[in-house]
C-alpha cells in the first residue's frame, strides 16, 4: 500500500518513509518531522536546526498501515496510545519527543477518525469526546486538537447536508466547554474553536449568545467564529454582528499590527469581509479544503450587504475605505 504526501504528492511505500521525507511545501512547525540523519544538507553551516526528530511508535504505525478500515475499538486504542505517549513526554520535559509524536501522527489520526465518522456516524466521535472531555482532567487532554478538528469538519458536513438541528448537542457542548476554559496562549486550541460558528441557530444551544459573550474577552477569536457563522446562515450571522457592534462591551480599542490601533467593532467586520472574498477561505479545520471538497460557494445577499454597510457608516469607518468600497475592502 503506497502513501502519498498531501503537500507535495510524492508517494512512499511505508508511513515511516512518508514521515521522514523532506517536503519544502509543508510548515515545519506544524506538519513536518525530519530525521536528524537527513539534516546535514538541509541546515546551512553554522546554523542550528531546531526541527524535532521523528519519533516512531510501533503500535500507531501498525494501526495506520492496516489496509482495513479502522474500527471504533482500534481508533480508541490509537487515541489512547497517542495521549499517553504525549503525556509521558510532557511530564518528562521531552519537548523534542513531544513535537515529534504530535507532528508525526496528528494529521494521520485526524484523517482516520474523520473517515470512520463518515462511515459510522457521530457515535464514534461522541464516545471519544466523552472520554477526553476537558472536564475529565486538569488542563486539556493532548488529543484535544485532533477531536476539535474532526468535530469542526462534521459540524460543516452535517449542517450543509442535514441542517443545524442534526448537529449533536454533546459535540456543541464539547467546544463550548473548551471555549470557556481556553487561555490566550493556547493558539492551536483557540483555532479549533473557529468552526463553532456553524452551530448558529441550533434549537438547543444558544450559539449566537455564547459567541457574543466570547467577544467581550476574546475578540481575536470571535471574528473567525463569526466568519464561519456567515457561511452557515448569513442572516443569523448579521443579526449577531449588529448585536455585538452595538454592545458597549466590545467597543474598546485594540492593537492591530505593531503601530496601529482599531476598534473591536472594526475588527469584527473582518468576519463578513472574509466570507465575501473569493480569494480567502478559513484554514480551520486544518488539513481540509472543505469548500472545494463539498463544492461550497458563498455570496452575500443584497439585504445582508446593506446592513453591513449601515454598520460601517454608524461606526464612522467610511473615510478609511476607498470611495467605491466593497465589503471585501473591510478585510484586515
Amino acid at each position: 500500500m503506497s502513501h502519498e504526501c498531501d503537500d507535495c504528492g510524492q508517494e512512499f511505500d511505508t508511513l515511516t518513509r512518508l514521515r521522514l521525507h523532506d517536503c519544502s511545501s509543508t510548515e515545519v512547525s506544524e506538519d513536518t518531522t525530519v530525521d536528524s540523519s537527513n539534516t546535514e544538507d538541509l541546515t546551512p553551516s553554522g546554523e542550528t536546526d531546531y526541527r524535532p526528530e521523528t519519533v516512531e511508535l510501533a503500535s500507531l504505525d501498525k494501526f495506520l498501515e492496516n489496509e482495513t478500515d479502522a474500527t471504533p475499538d482500534s481508533l480508541a486504542e490509537a487515541m489512547a496510545t497517542y495521549e499517553s505517549e504525549l503525556q509521558s513526554a510532557s511530564e518528562s520535559g521531552a519537548s523534542d519527543r513531544y513535537s515529534g509524536i504530535r507532528n508525526g501522527y496528528r494529521r494521520q489520526l485526524i484523517s482516520e477518525l474523520d473517515a470512520a465518522i463518515q462511515a459510522e456516524g457521530w457515535t464514534v466521535l461522541e464516545e471519544l469526546l466523552n472520554a477526553y472531555h476537558p472536564n475529565t482532567a486538569e488542563g486539556f487532554p493532548h488529543v484535544t486538537t485532533i477531536l476539535q478538528n474532526v468535530t469542526g469538519r462534521n459540524f460543516i458536513r452535517t449542517r450543509l447536508a442535514e441542517g443545524v438541528e442534526t448537529i449533536p448537542v454533546d459535540a456543541l457542548e464539547y467546544l463550548e466547554t473548551i471555549r470557556t476554559q481556553v487561555g490566550e496562549q493556547q493558539d492551536y486550541i483557540i483555532e479549533g474553536l473557529h468552526p463553532y460558528g456553524w452551530g448558529i441557530g441550533h434549537p438547543d444551544i444558544a450559539v449566537a449568545e455564547r459567541i457574543h459573550e466570547h467577544a467581550s474577552d476574546h475578540i481575536f477569536s470571535t471574528s473567525p467564529m463569526l466568519e464561519h457563522a456567515f457561511y452557515a446562515d448569513q442572516h443569523m450571522a448579521v443579526d449577531l454582528l449588529e448585536w455585538m457592534i452595538h454592545d458597549d462591551a466590545v467597543q474598546h480599542e485594540i492593537t492591530y499590527r505593531l503601530d496601529e490601533t482599531i476598534t473591536e467593532a472594526r475588527y469584527l467586520l473582518d468576519g463578513p469581509a472574509g466570507a465575501a472574498s473569493d480569494h480567502f477561505w478559513p484554514t480551520s479545520p486544518r488539513y481540509w479544503d472543505w469548500h472545494d471538497d463539498l463544492g461550497f460557494d458563498f455570496e452575500l445577499e443584497d439585504d445582508v450587504e446593506h446592513r453591513i454597510r449601515n454598520l460601517v457608516r454608524e461606526e464612522g469607518l467610511e473615510n478609511d475605505l476607498p470611495q467605491d468600497w466593497d465589503i471585501t475592502d473591510l478585510t484586515l
